[in-house]
Formats: C-alpha cells, structure tokens, sequence
C-alpha cells in the first residue's frame, strides 16, 4: 500500500473514531435533557399541587375567619357574658348558665329563651350549619334538686336536651341540624377549685359544625365472600359416602343365606 493510502486510511479511521465518540456524547446529551425534562415536569406538577393545597387552606382559613366574626357579632347582639372561642373540634358559643337556667335546674328562664331566639335565627340564616349543644357542670355534687337529678352528667344532658327541645319546637330548627352531648364536669375551662372557676365551668355551648361525620354502613356478615362460597358450594352428600359400605353390607348377607341354604 503506498503511504498516500495509508495516509487516506488513518484519516477514514480517525474519523469515523471521533464520530462514534461523537454520537456517544450526543445520545448521552439527550437521555440527559430527557430525565431533566421529566424532573421538570414532575416538579411542576408538584409545584402546582402544592399551589392547589395552599389555596384551598387559604379558603379555609377565610372561611374560618368570617364564621368567627358572625358569630362574635352574634355574641354581641346577645350579651349577658355570651362568649366565642376557638376549639380543636370548631368555633364554639359559650352561654354562662346564669342566662339560660336557675341553680341545679334544666327549665330555661324567659331571658334565656330571648337568647335562644337570636341563636335560632343565626341558624335559619345560616341552613349549612349544623350545631352540637354541649352541657357543662362544675364538679359540685348535686345537694337542693337531688330529687331530680342523678348526677352532674344527668343535669347536663337535662340542659343541652331543653335547649334542643326549645329550638325544634319553638323554634321549628330541624331536628337533623342539632346534636346533643352532656358532659358534666368532665371538661372544665377553669379550676374548680374556687368560686369564680366554678362559675365558668357551668355553662351551654354550641359547637359549630360546618360538616357533620357520616358513619359508613355497617357491613352485613352475609354478604362476605366466605359466606358466599358456603352458599355457592354446599357439602357432599353423605349419602354417596355411605353407598360402598352399604353394597358391603349386601354381600355379606348375601354370602350368609348362600351358607344357610
């Protein structure tokens, strides 16, 4: 081969060299802008779920807010020492018991029924709202209407069950709006140690439900797959079973009276 072909060789080889390499580094570039395109994309549609959630956290506190303030001016329109705060389970109303009942009783004084009027039309104002009345006691036993009264939680739910009564008879409140619990002295706000904490704790309050539990339907033990392949594949027959004993017993007899004759 004369130098000019192997001149003409090494530079094919050297060529074809670099563009292998080339094409290496090229397929290299585009799987790389191929994963980073998919980073970016993912991140983006991170990007924009987590935009979404703030939003609809930014709605609920807002919503939250404008609940607060109906009802603190609701509070106000009532008076009497009706507060608001808020609790891990919502915004609640607190009635002292001054305003609604007399001492150890669950009949509801005509001021309290004037107060109750005002919650009934924030209710009829407000048709999403759902409440949940929650009578309180302090930790007292019961002394001058022990005669009517077992305990402090009998006295609690006795209240919580005449404000119900007061605001869907009354009232004409649907029933389904309303949830009723007594919880005696078992949640104090104060100390029941002195007689102003004493006379916090013995209060009605109404939890604001914006969206009440629903408990799913209870499971029916017939509708379970096992109980449906019992159904589908019921048990032999013991009758087949016994048939080869029975054919046994035949012969037998049948040898005996061959015997016997």
């Amino acid at each position: 081969m004369s130098n000019y072909g192997k001149k003409y060789l090494k530079f094919f080889l050297l060529v074809a060299v670099v563009g292998m390499s080339g094409c290496a580094e090229l397929s290299e570039l585009r799987n790389l802008n191929r994963r980073q395109a998919i980073t970016i994309r993912d991140q983006s549609d991170e990007l924009a779920r987590l935009k979404k959630q703030l939003s609809s956290v930014s709605d609920k506190l807002k919503s939250s807010e404008e609940e607060m303030n109906k009802l603190r001016k609701l509070a106000k329109s009532i008076g009497e020492g009706v507060t608001v705060r808020d609790t891990i389970e919502g915004p609640v109303l607190l009635f002292p018991e001054k305003i609604l009942f007399d001492s150890g009783m669950a009949v509801i004084k005509p001021g309290g029924e004037k107060a109750l009027k005002k919650m009934a039309e924030f209710l009829k104002e407000n048709p999403s709202t759902f409440i949940r009345i929650d009578g309180h006691t302090d930790s007292d036993p019961i002394l001058r209407t022990k005669h009517l009264w077992d305990s402090n939680h009998h006295l609690s739910a006795g209240r919580a069950l005449s404000v119900f009564h007061f605001l869907t008879k009354t009232e004409n409140i649907a029933e389904g709006k309303i949830h009723v619990a007594g919880f005696g002295p078992n949640r104090p706000i104060a100390a029941n140690t002195t007689s102003a904490g004493k006379k916090e704790n013995r209060r009605v309050e109404f939890l604001i439900i914006s969206q009440p539990a629903v408990l799913p339907p209870k499971e029916s033990s017939l509708t379970t797959e096992e109980e449906v392949e019992l159904v589908e594949q019921p048990e032999e027959a013991p009758v087949e079973e016994a048939a080869p004993a029975e054919s046994a017993v035949e012969a037998t007899e049948a040898a005996e009276e061959s015997e016997g004759k």
